[in-house]
């Protein structure tokens, strides 16, 4: 059994993580500063051009300094790009949402894939997949309590209440980040450089890129345009609040989820996952209805977290079965690299069809996730269960 002292530094982490004050408006923050729509997409795409830069470089020093180091780091990278963020709205200046965009870049570039490894060599295979989804739960309170504390605080303080509410969480998940448990000491590495560069070539990774910007790409559909959805059937955006506190709580229900399903089924529920999600998209998009709209958008996150838990240890898996395991972090930024690449074609196109809304996105992603899931599961299989 892993030693598992100090573990609740972590887990505070990921709450001050989750308070994310603004999350619930989050494209009012851009377009209340005059932003538009098309401008919207276009900076999300260059944050994911930025990502996409930075991948490999942070991987390579997350390799040599280690993952605590690198969790701290992001969090002080975090706490930058949420007071450059909240600079950026008070100007209005598109330019200082470019520059938000390069620091945010890089904290995500350092976080990416960091917590997953570090869970990874700390936990057994059995414990992994739950334990990742209890540190995720401990992100999905914050967002509730953010929730919770949403429409007060818009209501008195607005979107700049918002803003300073989320940088001071901000501040105190770097706090806590010092009191991570260090992990335990890597063996030698024996694996080549070159046998790393070979990934982004091979059939197998190329896949499990595809994967991972699907489950990016819904999240960035739910994160920024259920409030649109919300306010295209007539109802204030000042009721996201209770929709993402209902889905929040739904959320929760994942790590109970994943205790109940036997690790000889993960590959099967991770299938029948991307199924259901590609469906509840592509109904999503197509209806105007609210009664068939708002159960989705309190399912959807859900359907959606539970086979990417899942996926997450069938990644690692793979990533030990070809012997990089000693290069688990720049291997893990390769594959986000790829998921970036694909993540701004995505929003390149989104902001070419925006004025179409939003509902083209959800229904090509939905019908995405349905042919990726069942070409996942039959690629796969023989690969995990060697």
């Amino acid at each position: 059994m892993k030693n598992k002292l100090h573990i609740d530094n972590l887990e505070i982490m990921a709450f001050m993580d989750g308070l994310v004050f603004f999350s619930p408006v989050s494209l009012l923050i851009r377009t209340k500063a005059g932003l538009s729509l098309e401008q919207f997409f276009v900076l999300q795409a260059f944050l994911s051009i930025m990502i996409f830069v930075f991948e490999i470089p942070t991987g390579k020093i997350t390799d040599r300094v280690g993952y605590k180091k690198t969790l701290v780091l992001s969090q002080g990278m975090w706490l930058l790009a949420r007071i450059l963020l909240m600079l950026s709205f008070f100007s209005g200046n598109f330019a200082v949402f470019m520059i938000e965009a390069v620091v945010e870049g890089i904290a995500i570039s350092f976080s990416s894939g960091t917590l997953s490894a570090y869970l990874y060599q700390q936990y057994e295979s059995d414990e992994y997949v739950v334990k990742n989804a209890r540190i995720g739960n401990c992100g999905t309170a914050g967002f509730i309590v953010s929730a919770i504390t949403y429409a007060g605080l818009y209501h008195f303080f607005g979107l700049e209440g918002l803003l300073v509410a989320t940088v001071i969480s901000s501040a105190l998940g770097l706090v806590a980040s010092f009191g991570i448990e260090k992990e335990k000491h890597l063996k030698e590495k024996e694996v080549t450089e070159k046998k790393v560069k070979k990934l982004a070539f091979n059939l197998e990774n190329t896949m499990i890129v595809v994967i991972l910007a699907c489950v990016s790409i819904t999240f960035i559909l739910i994160n920024f345009f259920y409030v649109d959805k919300l306010e295209n059937l007539g109802i204030s955006e000042e009721w996201m609040s209770a929709i993402i506190l209902g889905y929040s709580l739904i959320q929760m229900i994942s790590e109970k989820l994943l205790k109940m399903i036997s690790e000889k089924k993960y590959l099967l529920t991770f299938m029948l996952g991307f199924l259901t999600v590609g469906m509840m998209m592509i109904v999503f998009g197509m209806s105007d209805h609210v009664l068939i709209v708002i159960p989705i958008m309190l399912l959807l996150p859900l359907a959606v977290i539970v086979p990417e838990y899942i996926f997450d240890e069938i990644e690692n898996k793979i990533i030990d079965a070809n012997g990089l395991e000693n290069y688990r972090a720049e291997v893990l930024s390769i594959y986000n690299m790829g998921v970036n690449l694909v993540e701004i074609i995505f929003l390149f196109a989104s902001a070419y069809v925006s004025r179409a809304g939003i509902s083209p996105s959800f229904i090509l992603t939905g019908c995405t996730m349905g042919v990726i899931g069942v070409a996942g599961f039959v690629m796969f299989s023989k690969k995990i269960n060697q």
